[in-house]
């Protein structure tokens, strides 16, 4: 909705109030519900990484919510440069553990 003010003698009057069209209105839940998804993607790919990378990008745990919160749509787009890593295998024996160690 948008409002016109007409300046009268050093007071404002309220001229016309225009109703925003439904698709102005759609784009912009539209626009909020993607910037939420992002939040919410890099929240839970900060969370997932492990304190000590966490505190090499100056983050602790308890900054993740406050630092995203902060971020603008084009960083929220950021993806990864680093490819995910491989699974490891759960076939791991106690003698490959002790020749490891």
């Amino acid at each position: 909705m948008s409002v016109q003010y007409k300046h009268q003698s050093g007071q404002s009057a309220v001229v016309a109030i225009d109703k925003a069209p439904w698709g102005t209105f759609v784009l912009r839940w539209w626009n909020s519900a993607i910037r939420s998804w992002q939040r919410r993607k890099m929240k839970a790919v900060l969370h997932s990484l492990d304190d000590r990378i966490l505190q090499d990008i100056g983050l602790s745990r308890g900054e993740i919510e406050d630092f995203v919160d902060g971020l603008s749509s084009a960083e929220l787009r950021m993806t990864p440069i680093a490819p995910e890593p491989a699974p490891m295998s759960q076939d791991i024996s106690y003698a490959d553990l002790r020749r490891a160690a």
